[in-house]
């Protein structure tokens, strides 16, 4: 019981900091999983962008010729 007791006064007093550190790597991880998916949207929209403005193109192109 007295190792338990002096542990679990010893968690109490670095919990605190413990957990800000958790949470401060949590976000980290969420703010990249976002940052790529982010990435990843803006690279296909390119791309769907890209091919639409092409089809534009050559509809406009097909106008005037």
């Amino acid at each position: 019981m007295r190792y338990q007791f002096r542990f679990g006064k010893l968690n109490k007093q670095t919990s605190p900091k413990r957990h800000r550190g958790a949470v401060f790597i949590e976000y980290l991880l969420l703010v990249t999983l976002v940052g790529f998916g982010v990435i990843v949207g803006l690279a296909a929209l390119r791309g769907a962008l890209v091919n639409e403005l092409l089809d534009l193109a050559n509809a406009i192109n097909a106008i005037n010729t």
